[in-house]
């Protein structure tokens, strides 16, 4: 199972469009997908108590997390990061083994013409010292508002077959990792 984990909480993100894109692609190629939507982090998860016990009410999330063979992330760049979303979600998860040889692929959303470069870095030092697997291939959407087709996802061409050419690079790099 793949978990496809849409990196920020913000109501009518761009980040969830690309996910639900990616969602469908990879259901296209046989793949039994978890979405883990950080939108829907129930309030407790905010509390100051929350890394002492992890609530009943995120566990389900957690689990998802933890259970899925590879995850892809879907983040976007907020003011030249990461959303503090993304990182408080990485911080509840169970240390080391939510994250410790876990396939990880990342697709980085910005409005600006990097495309979630410097968030990336961010990103990837975060999930270097939880001791990911790092796919050495990230996808960077720069401009997303001009990718965007509406509410339907990117339709360029040139963008759907990096998208494919990295879920399918993804998903040899996750069936390698689990030998």
């Amino acid at each position: 199972m793949i978990g496809i984990l849409v990196g920020t909480n913000r109501v009518g993100s761009k980040s969830r469009l690309v996910a639900a894109q990616l969602v469908r692609l990879y259901a296209k190629l046989d793949q039994k997908i978890e979405v883990i939507d950080l939108g829907a982090l129930p309030k407790e998860a905010w509390s100051g108590t929350v890394f002492k016990k992890l609530p009943l009410s995120i566990l389900p999330m957690v689990r998802r997390t933890v259970d899925c063979k590879g995850l892809v992330v879907v983040y976007p760049e907020y003011n030249g990061s990461i959303p503090g979303s993304l990182k408080h979600y990485i911080d509840i998860l169970p240390y080391p083994e939510a994250l410790a040889r876990k396939p990880v692929c990342l697709v980085g959303v910005a409005h600006g013409a990097f495309g979630a470069l410097r968030a990336s870095m961010h990103l990837e030092s975060i999930l270097f010292y939880r001791r990911a697997a790092i796919y050495p291939f990230p996808l960077y959407l720069p401009k997303v508002d001009e990718l965007l087709d509406g509410r339907c996802g990117i339709k360029r061409e040139d963008i759907q077959k990096k998208m494919l050419e990295q879920s399918v690079g993804f998903l040899e790099f996750v069936r390698k990792s689990a030998l």
